[in-house]
C-alpha cells in the first residue's frame, strides 16, 4: 500500500514539475547563449532586459524608456527555431518608424545613443518556421532581450 502511494505521488510530480520548469525558464534568457556573448565591458545591464516565451510568428511589443546622456546596446537572442528575429523601433509619440533590422539582414544587435530621455516602442517578431505537428503548426521557445548602457564620456 505504501509502495502504491509513493508511486502515485511520484507520478503526480512527474506531471507537475516539468510544466512548472517550462513556464519559468524564459525569464533570464537574456543572460544565456548568444545574449551572454554580447555582454560588453564598461556597460551595465539595464533593468528592462527580459526573457519571454513566444511562438513562431508571434509579435512582442515593448515600451521602453531610454534615459538621456547614455549609450545603449540592444541585443536580441532566441531559441534556434525562432530565428531570424525581426525588430522595429517606433517613436510612440508620432508613430513613425525609427529603425527596421530587415534593412540590415536581420542583425541581432545594435548600439544607439540618446542626448535626451526618449520613450521608444520595440516591436519584435520571431520569424521562425512553423513546424507541422499532427496538424498543428508549432514552433515555440524563449526570446531574450538584453539592454546594456553606459554614460557618455
Amino acid at each position: 500500500m505504501k509502495y502504491l502511494n509513493k508511486l502515485q505521488v511520484l507520478g503526480i510530480l512527474f506531471f507537475i514539475f516539468p510544466s512548472y520548469l517550462q513556464g519559468q525558464g524564459c525569464e533570464k534568457k537574456y543572460e544565456e547563449g548568444d545574449c551572454r556573448m554580447e555582454l560588453q565591458k564598461g556597460y551595465r545591464v539595464y533593468s528592462q532586459s527580459g526573457g519571454y516565451y513566444v511562438n513562431a510568428r508571434d509579435t512582442l511589443d515593448l515600451n521602453v524608456v531610454f534615459f538621456g546622456q547614455k549609450e545603449y546596446i540592444f541585443t536580441f537572442c532566441a531559441d534556434r527555431e525562432l530565428y531570424p528575429l525581426h525588430f522595429m523601433i517606433y517613436d510612440p509619440m508620432t508613430g513613425s518608424l525609427v529603425y527596421d533590422n530587415r534593412e540590415d539582414r536581420y542583425i541581432e544587435s545594435m548600439a544607439i545613443g540618446f542626448d535626451v530621455t526618449r520613450n521608444l516602442l520595440l516591436r519584435i517578431t520571431a520569424v521562425g518556421e512553423l513546424i507541422s505537428d499532427g496538424g498543428h503548426e508549432v514552433a515555440s521557445g524563449c526570446l531574450g532581450v538584453l539592454f546594456q548602457y553606459r554614460n557618455y564620456d
